[in-house]
């Protein structure tokens, strides 16, 4: 169901809903967004106030869809040509949307303050169509207690995060907790390790061009998950349980020593208890160190065939700002893509975000793969899941990519 957050604008010290005629402003823009956790609607709003304030001119519908129906209904919207003057560019979108369709934001003076490696990932071609308000970040979470208590350290490297696991499990824990998202997280650290310590451009060229080393990129991640499944590092079965976007149960509750997840999920940990301490490390699972995975999070676009579009991108400005973006990480777990930001008020976080800002990190959906990788895992895990090896679980996800292409050429083949 689509939630509509309603219209905002400054009159005094009050946001007044937008039903009084006598009160219209000159710009009404809409703007679509995902509905993530609370925190992410209030810091959001919050934003938005705060921006009416010096642009009383300009009224913002802001309205909210969930995270599992949002790729579909922008979908449509972009089909139909309805698109919103703003709205948040899903992944799957990023590779569907039409020429021409999205503005071009490269002139935006909040540019200058970005990270280089985060506008490379945002750039296509001359242009910049969508611009991120926050990096999302897969890390370790430790439970530093259990750790000390079993005179184990913090693992930096494949064989210490393997050599901890063995040690948990010897005395009757299953050390890991994870979500089938964390798993492909997992599995994009391990198989893209030559790009995070080698040549990042001749490793994503491979990729686009060499369906043989595709597939050996593909089998490296799964014979990990493979092997921590078949180690009983983790359980299958708690995947079921497990809410893809909330904290492992079993680690919040201080039972288990590792879980895999995003930043963001710790605030909402730190919230839920204090029976132990934790922190947010890279991912050690290669043998050269660890690795962060990363994602553009919360990406926003402007339609170029809205009535407003000086105004749409304007208000993209305006929330690009260095101010509003510490407001818009520090409230909800994200990493800040601008150069010089500072440490993140979550303390928590400080080792991972050290790992990315040392260039210790990788874009699982990196601008320079020509197509999907990252949803298209989730058959190889559902297998892996299921027992069938890793050859199998890699051989389902070449087959994905596959129907994926034929779909395409399918689709454009009928428009032609």
């Amino acid at each position: 169901m689509l939630s509509l957050s309603g219209f905002y604008f400054q009159r005094g010290n009050q946001n007044v809903e937008y039903d009084n005629p006598s009160l219209y402003p000159q710009v009404l823009l809409t703007f679509l967004g995902v509905q993530y956790p609370s925190e992410n609607k209030t810091v959001t709003e919050h934003i938005l106030n705060n921006y009416s304030k010096s642009h009383p001119n300009i009224l913002v519908s802001y309205e909210w869809v969930p995270l599992r129906t949002y790729p579909c209904i922008l979908k449509k919207r972009i089909c139909s040509n309805s698109l919103d003057d703003v709205f948040m560019l899903s992944l799957d979108s990023r590779y569907q949307v039409p020429e021409g369709v999205l503005a071009d934001l490269s002139s935006l003076p909040t540019l200058a303050a970005y990270r280089q490696q985060v506008l490379a990932q945002m750039r296509k071609g001359d242009s910049i169509p969508y611009v991120t308000t926050s990096l999302g970040a897969f890390g370790l979470f430790c439970n530093l207690n259990m750790l000390e208590r079993n005179r184990l350290k913090v693992p930096q490297t494949l064989e210490e995060f393997l050599a901890a696991c063995a040690a948990f499990h010897r005395i009757g824990i299953t050390p890991l907790a994870v979500t089938r998202e964390c798993l492909r997280a997992l599995l994009i650290a391990r198989a893209y390790e030559p790009a995070v310590f080698g040549d990042a451009n001749a490793f994503f060229h491979s990729l686009n061009t060499d369906e043989a080393f595709l597939r050996r990129t593909l089998l490296r991640g799964f014979l990990f998950l493979a092997l921590l499944r078949d180690k009983e590092y983790f359980d299958v079965d708690d995947l079921v349980l497990i809410r893809e976007n909330m904290p492992g149960m079993f680690f919040s509750s201080g039972e288990q020593p590792f879980m895999i997840g995003g930043s963001w999920f710790s605030p909402v940990l730190g919230k839920a208890q204090s029976a132990f301490r934790f922190s947010v490390f890279p991912l050690p699972v290669t043998s050269q160190g660890a690795v962060t995975v990363l994602g553009l999070d919360t990406p926003l676009s402007v339609s170029s065939r809205g009535e407003h579009v000086p105004q749409a991108v304007q208000l993209v400005e305006g929330l690009t700002s260095p101010e509003n973006i510490l407001i818009f990480n520090d409230g909800q777990g994200g990493f800040s893509p601008l150069k010089n930001a500072p440490l993140p008020a979550d303390k928590a976080v400080h080792p991972l975000w050290k790992s990315m800002d040392a260039g210790r990190g990788i874009f699982h959906s990196d601008i320079r793969l020509r197509y999907n990788l990252w949803h298209r895992l989730d058959s190889g895990i559902e297998l892996i899941l299921s027992g069938a090896s890793a050859e199998e679980a890699t051989e389902s996800v070449i087959q994905a990519l596959h129907d994926a292409q034929q779909g395409k050429e399918e689709k454009q083949g009928k428009q032609s």
